[in-house]
């Protein structure tokens, strides 16, 4: 046993950080000289370093062949162990930093004047807060292009820009020499006037306005909206510098001023002056511009993160909010983890980037990588059985959640994830069952005596986690709550077509819409915006509902015992639920977004269930003796989409060219290892098995005309497009979803032999949600998208409707959308969408590339009744039970 001991130690000892980094970069990049790019040294230093290693272990590590390498097994076992030993070892690295008291780096931000109060006030305080080793200036230039100045002189690492888009203006994506340009945002340009205006709505003509006098000059956006209508400045205008001079005019005079609507956050415009979004809109962007070079630092980075996290609150005009709504509502989806850390600044890690950033070495060798993804994946592995229900109580069940998550009231923080755990307590008036179809919930039945109005008789007896009853009050309190922009800026959304919310009986509610709302059944589930609380609990915590001292208070199987953002929650079984006691007693569900650290705790028996497996990962999970892994369509959609307002992409030659590109079938087969399905449209087929089998769904989505994967129809169609001999574009690809970014490599490399250069460029998630905006540089984006309530109008509402992606405008398509949300029969609803869906097809927006599914790890002994695209967004652990042994 000495003996043993000993040698463990001399390997131990033979082993460092450099090596297990160098090991794992050749696994990605196939190859040695692939290894030494990505890491920033030559060729003869990686084989030299990599030879002295085998010497030490005495051990082949890497077979070499003329211009590929590849790991042995011993090589393939330290890469698989490398990148949670490096974690580790830079998590204690990051908390020594902070133990001593160490300053982490300096990042200088500038901007002009009216970027200091929208953007960089509040950024710079959120940095500061989150990061307290970091040291944030913030300084004014005059203009945009001096911003920019200061970063290409030195002077600065981000310069806040600002640049206006006129109605109908054909965007080229330009960018400075030597920089890179982020986008952070949109806004639209409201006039702000006192002059009568003869409009029934949101939205007035600038012309009607160009009799006025108007207030221009930098500190507004007149003198563009005067360019794109080509009024002459007249002796009545006056010119100012500061927005807040132009605003003090205008609420002081019978003056007329354009603004950005950010510009009006905070501000109580008198009685008589009024607000207006233009017709047609001009918008004005916020980017972020630093120095290409400089992108990699690690300050700068986190910089960014804040930068395009942060939304200025729009305008409190419809016309405006519900556009905003609508895609916060999207945005909201995606868990973004709250616990950044800096990389640590020594000597080893500043010559030697992180394994935990390999997706970034991944992206330099794109055009290896893109052949390699789909041709070295491992088959799936068999699926396990799951036992019989012995019937067993069970005390206590340990879940690994993929994501961190600071508040649990879903209006607030609204997240995939937040779904799953707020549905374990909270209950809406209607449920859905397996298939997506509306059930009984808190409300034992309804009706609905007209078009526009619901009337829910809710269920007596029903009691709080606290003993309290539930009332009619609370669930009239509950809704208001949800379509409160500020409370719950989640939901508000999903409930822009509510007028009234009130009570007609002791146990009887009343909703009534403004207009007819197909959705609206399935958004009063905890699968939608239905989360029902106390209204005694709420006012009792002053709205300060999921955080760590309130907590959540529902009608729950499971009451919220402990909460620790960023950790861990807690539940235990109540003795309040009108249901039969679930099987398992107590919940601790575990915050753990790091991957490797989620399959060390699954390996060491420490967990019970998990999560979003990710698909690199699943081959491990499934190796798992006490484990197994559940795969489940997910209503996620997944395709690539063309914005045509930006050169090259509106010409439909170009985008015919990408379309035919794309190898969906490949995608599926080798990247997702068959974990998903070709996608012929953008609702999935789950989305309408409430109305119809799913062999008839999966044939009448097949109706959308499709774009095969054809390089000679692809070749064809760029000889015919204005851009013959190709060109150079780039799309983005989020972090958090890898699979997505090898696709495009693949892409790339096919549209490479036709002589167009498509850079794949792999972002935080934050930056890559920031670019789903008609308004950004990117003409051509991949498309991720999760359905909660499965409405097979949500997706095709978000990508084809008002204010969608694409900045794609069919009248046709909007008059198809506008029935289908009005129409009550499921059937002529699902028609008229896929009337829209064929229009769009043959402009070639939107090409489906996949529909996707979900992994989830259980243990052996724990068994789950029903798996199905809606158990994880209704009280999911009832369906747990004790498994026999296989």
């Amino acid at each position: 046993m000495d003996d043993v001991q000993t040698e463990i130690e001399a390997l131990t000892r033979a082993l460092d950080l450099h090596s297990l980094r160098i090991l794992m970069a050749i696994d990605q990049a196939g190859s040695i000289s692939g290894a030494a790019r990505s890491l920033g040294y030559s060729q003869p230093t990686i084989t030299q370093h990599v030879q002295r290693l085998e010497s030490k272990l005495g051990a082949a590590l890497v077979v070499r062949a003329a211009r590929s390498a590849h790991l042995t097994p011993a090589g393939a076992l330290l890469a698989e162990h490398a990148p949670r030993i490096d974690a580790s070892l830079t998590a204690a690295a990051t908390e020594l930093s902070r133990l001593l008291g160490r300053r982490v780096g300096t990042v200088r931000l500038i901007g002009p004047p009216e970027a200091i109060g929208v953007i960089l006030a509040p950024v710079s305080f959120w940095l500061d807060t989150h990061f307290p080793g970091l040291d944030v200036t913030v300084a004014e230039a005059p203009d945009s292009q001096q911003a920019v100045s200061a970063v290409q002189g030195g002077r600065a690492d981000l310069a806040i820009v600002f640049d206006i888009i006129g109605p109908g203006s054909l965007r080229r994506g330009h960018r400075p020499a030597g920089t890179r340009s982020t986008f952070l945002f949109a806004e639209e340009i409201v006039a702000v006037t006192s002059a009568e205006v003869d409009t029934d709505g949101d939205r007035v003509a600038p012309g009607a306005l160009s009799d006025e006098p108007w207030i221009t000059g930098a500190g507004t956006c007149s003198d563009a909206v005067a360019a794109a209508i080509t009024r002459p400045v007249t002796s009545r205008d006056a010119t100012v510098t500061r927005t807040d001079a132009a605003l003090a005019l205008a609420t002081c005079t019978r003056a007329t001023v354009f603004v950005a609507e950010s510009s009006l956050s905070g501000v109580d415009l008198p009685a008589g002056v009024r607000t207006f979004a233009l017709e047609p809109p001009i918008t004005r962007r916020a980017s972020a511009v630093t120095l290409s070079d400089a992108v990699a630092s690690p300050t700068i980075s986190i910089a960014l993160r804040g930068l395009v996290s942060h939304r200025p609150a729009p305008v409190g005009l419809d016309e405006l909010v519900t556009a905003r709504r609508r895609s916060d509502s999207h945005r909201a989806r995606f868990p973004i983890s709250t616990s950044l850390r800096f990389p640590i600044s020594d000597e080893e890690s500043a010559s030697m980037p992180s394994l935990t950033s390999s997706r970034a070495v991944r992206a330099a060798t794109a055009a290896v990588a893109g052949a390699l993804v789909l041709s070295s994946c491992a088959s799936p592995h068999p699926s396990k059985g799951v036992g019989a229900d012995t019937g067993e109580q069970i005390p206590k069940i340990t879940v690994a959640l993929p994501g961190s998550l600071s508040n649990l009231y879903v209006g607030q923080e609204s997240g995939i994830l937040n779904y799953y755990v707020a549905s374990i307590a909270q209950e809406g008036l209607v449920s859905l069952d397996d298939k997506g179809r509306v059930q009984p919930g808190l409300a034992e039945r309804w009706s609905q005596p007209n078009p526009t109005t619901y009337v829910f008789d809710l269920r007596e007896g029903v009691k709080f986690q606290d003993g309290t009853p539930l009332t009619p009050e609370d669930v009239v309190f509950s809704l208001e709550k949800a379509r409160d922009e500020t409370a719950s800026p989640g939901f508000s959304g999903l409930l822009t077509s509510v007028d009234s919310i009130e009570k007609t009986g002791d146990e009887e509610v009343t909703i009534r819409l403004s207009k007819p709302d197909a959705a609206f059944a399935k958004n009063m589930s905890t699968a939608g915006t239905a989360f029902i609380t106390s209204k005694a609990f709420w006012e009792r915590n002053q709205g300060k509902v999921g955080t760590p001292s309130a907590l959540l208070l529902g009608t729950g199987p499971y009451k919220v015992t402990e909460f620790v953002p960023d950790s861990h929650v807690s539940f235990v079984r109540a003795d309040t639920w009108r249901g039969p006691a679930p099987a398992v007693q107590d919940i601790r569900i575990n915050f753990v977004p790091d991957e490797s650290t989620r399959l060390v705790a699954a390996q060491s028996g420490d967990l019970d269930m998990a999560f979003n497996v990710p698909l690199a990962q699943a081959t491990q999970w499934e190796k798992l003796q006490t484990m197994r892994v559940d795969y489940v369509n997910d209503l996620s959609y997944v395709g690539l989409y063309f914005n045509p307002n930006i050169a090259p992409f509106d010409d439909p030659k170009v985008r015919e060219t990408f379309a035919h590109a794309l190898d969906r079938s490949a995608y599926v087969d080798k990247l997702l290892r068959g974990h998903g399905e070709v996608a012929t449209a953008i609702m999935t087929p789950e989305s309408l098995v409430s109305t119809m089998s799913e062999e008839q769904a999966q044939k009448d989505l097949a109706t959308v005309p499709q774009w095969s994967f054809d390089t000679g129809a692809a070749k064809a169609a760029l000889a015919a497009s204005k851009h013959p001999g190709g060109f150079e574009t780039e799309i983005l690809t989020p972090n958090t979803g890898p699979q997505l970014g090898k696709a495009a490599q693949a892409l790339a490399q096919q549209l490479g032999d036709l002589g167009i250069v498509l850079k794949v460029r792999e972002v935080p998630i934050e930056e890559w949600l920031a670019s789903l905006d008609a308004s950004s540089d990117h003409g051509v984006g991949m498309m991720w998208y999760f359905s909660t309530s499965g409405d097979p109008g949500e997706v095709p509402n978000y990508l084809l409707g008002a204010g969608n992606p694409s900045g794609y405008n069919n009248p046709a398509i909007t008059d198809l959308l506008d029935r289908a949300n009005a129409e009550s029969d499921p059937k002529v609803r699902i028609d008229l969408l896929l009337q829209a869906e064929t229009l769009q097809a043959r402009d070639a927006i939107n090409v489906p590339l996949w529909w996707g599914q979900s992994a989830t790890a259980f243990s052996d002994e724990l068994g789950i009744r029903n798996d199905s695209p809606y158990t994880f967004v209704s009280s999911w652990p009832t369906q747990l039970y004790r498994a026999q042994p296989q």
